[in-house]
C-alpha cells in the first residue's frame, strides 16, 4: 500500500469517526472519539507531510521539476519549514502566536468566553471543535513549555525526543545505529541483522494535566497569566512523564526503562541490607557493566538510599569511605561514575524484597515519541458543578530495545549496559 493509499484510508477512518460524535451518549464516549480523531489527525499530517515531500523530490511534471528547483539548483526545501502538523510555509502566519489570539486564550480559561469562529474554522480541518470542548495553546505558551520540561526535567532532559508515525514497526537499527567492520559487502554481521529484525513500534497514549483555574482566575495582565500557566503545565507535564519513563507500564502511557521482563539474568544484580555498604558490592555492579557502555550509563536511584548507603559508606572503624563523591559541578559521583538522584525510585529501606531501588541506564537510548502539540480543554463537571480545565498532548515512549525469536523464548536486543538494582532478602 502507498502513501496516498494510506492517506485515504486515514481520511475515511476520520470521518467515520465524525459521524460518531452525534450518536455518543455520554461525555466519556464523546471524549474516546474526540482522541481517537486526533489521533487520525496525527497520522493524516503524517502522511500529508511525506506525499508532500515525496512530490517535490520526485516529480512527474516538468514545470513541477522547474519550480521545485530540480532543474536549476536550488534547494528544493529551502523556503519551508517544519511544523508540528507537516510542511508549512514560512511566509504563513503562526494565527496562535498572534497577540489577538493568546487574549482570546486567556479570556476563554478565564472568564469562559467562546475562542472567536475564525480561529475555530482555521483549526476545523486538523481538530473537532464542539463549544465548549477545546482550544489550541498558543504557540508562545506551547514552546516555553515543552523549553522548560526539556531543560529542567531530570530525566526529560537526558531522553531523546522523536516523531515517529505510531504503528509502524521501527528497526532499532535505525534508532541507534552502529558502525561494524564486514568481511564483505555482501555479508551482514549477525549484530545488525538481530538490530534490523528487532523493532520498536510507538502508540498514541493521552497525557492530562489539571490545571489549577483558581489561581488563574486571579491573574489580570497577559504576562502573568502565560507564566502562570506555563508553570502549572510544564510541573504536571514533567511529573507525569518522568515518572512513566521509569516505571510506565507501557498500557495508555509508555514503557518505563525498569519494565523489561525479559532483562538477562546477569544483568540483574540483588543486593542485601548489610552489603549495601560495601565497596565490593558496587565494585561488582561496576564489573556488570561492558565496556561499550562505560561512557554511557549513569545510576539512578533515590536520594535517600543515595545518602544512607553511598554518600554516607564508612569503613569498619566508622570512618567515611568516601566512595561516593559530590564534583565540582554539584554531580553526585559514585565509583567515578554520574549518579542521578531522582523520587521516581522507593529508597532501599521502603523497598520490598524483589523490587528494583535503582539502576544503571544509558537515558539517552530512551525514545519519547511525541509531536510535542496540547489542546486545552475545558468542559462542565454536572456532579460537582464545576469547571474542569487540562491540557492533553499524545505521546509514547520506550527504550531501544526490541525482541527477536518465537513468544516464550523472545531475546532482548538493545539491552546491553541496562542493569537492575534489586533489593534481595536478608537471609
Amino acid at each position: 500500500m502507498n502513501l496516498k493509499e494510506m492517506l485515504k484510508k486515514a481520511r475515511e477512518k476520520r470521518s467515520a469517526l465524525v459521524t460518531q460524535i452525534e450518536g455518543a451518549e455520554t461525555r466519556e464516549a464523546l471524549d474516546k472519539i474526540e482522541l481517537d480523531i486526533r489521533k487520525a489527525d496525527l497520522e493524516i499530517a503524517d502522511l500529508e507531510a511525506k506525499i508532500a515531500v515525496e512530490e517535490r523530490n520526485n516529480p512527474t511534471d516538468p514545470a513541477a521539476r522547474s519550480a521545485s528547483g530540480a532543474e536549476n539548483g536550488l534547494n528544493p526545501i529551502a523556503s519551508f519549514g517544519l511544523s508540528g502538523s507537516g510542511i508549512q510555509s514560512r511566509s504563513e502566519e503562526d494565527v496562535y502566536s498572534s497577540m489577538e489570539y493568546r487574549n482570546a486564550f486567556k479570556d476563554y480559561i478565564v472568564k469562559g468566553t467562546p475562542i472567536p469562529d475564525k480561529f475555530v474554522q482555521k483549526r476545523a480541518d486538523e481538530m473537532t471543535m464542539v463549544t465548549d470542548i477545546a482550544a489550541v495553546i498558543p504557540t508562545t505558551i506551547l514552546n516555553k513549555v515543552i523549553e522548560d520540561m526539556t531543560v529542567e526535567g531530570k530525566i526529560l532532559s537526558r531522553v531523546t525526543q522523536t516523531a515517529f508515525q505510531g504503528g509502524i514497526a521501527i528497526p532499532i537499527s535505525e534508532v541507534n545505529p552502529t558502525a561494524t567492520w564486514l568481511a564483505s559487502e555482501a555479508v551482514v554481521s549477525a549484530e545488525q541483522k538481530a538490530a534490523m529484525n528487532a523493532k520498536l513500534t510507538f502508540s498514541y497514549h493521552v497525557l492530562e494535566a489539571k490545571v489549577a483555574i483558581g489561581l488563574l482566575s486571579s491573574t489580570v495582565s497577559l504576562p502573568i497569566f502565560e507564566s502562570t500557566i506555563v508553570k502549572q503545565l510544564k510541573k504536571a507535564m514533567t511529573r507525569a512523564l518522568e515518572t512513566s519513563i521509569v516505571s510506565g507500564s507501557g498500557a495508555g502511557q509508555p514503557l518505563g526503562f525498569t519494565k523489561h521482563s525479559l532483562l538477562p539474568a546477569d544483568q540483574i544484580v540483588e543486593i542485601k541490607e548489610a552489603d549495601m555498604g560495601k565497596v565490593v558490592t558496587w565494585a561488582g555492579v561496576e564489573a556488570k557493566i561492558p565496556e561499550s557502555a562505560e561512557d554511557s550509563v549513569i545510576y539512578v536511584m533515590s536520594k535517600a538510599t543515595w545518602e544512607k548507603y553511598l554518600n554516607g559508606m564508612v569503613s569498619t572503624t566508622g570512618q567515611k569511605i568516601g566512595l561516593g563523591k559530590i564534583n565540582e559541578k554539584g554531580q553526585k559521583i559514585l565509583n567515578g561514575r554520574e549518579v542521578l538522584t531522582v523520587d521516581k525510585f522507593s529508597s532501599y529501606d521502603a523497598a520490598q524484597v524483589g523490587d528494583i531501588f535503582g539502576a544503571v541506564v544509558d537515558l539517552s537510548q530512551y525514545m519519547l515519541n511525541s509531536n510535542l502539540a496540547m489542546y486545552y480543554k475545558k468542559y462542565f463537571n454536572e456532579d460537582t458543578n464545576k469547571w474542569i480545565h487540562k491540557a492533553l498532548m499524545i505521546a509514547d515512549g520506550k527504550m531501544a530495545i526490541g525482541t527477536i525469536g518465537e513468544v516464550g523464548s523472545e531475546t532482548l536486543v538493545g539491552a546491553k549496559g541496562l542493569i537492575y538494582l534489586k533489593k534481595a532478602a536478608t537471609i
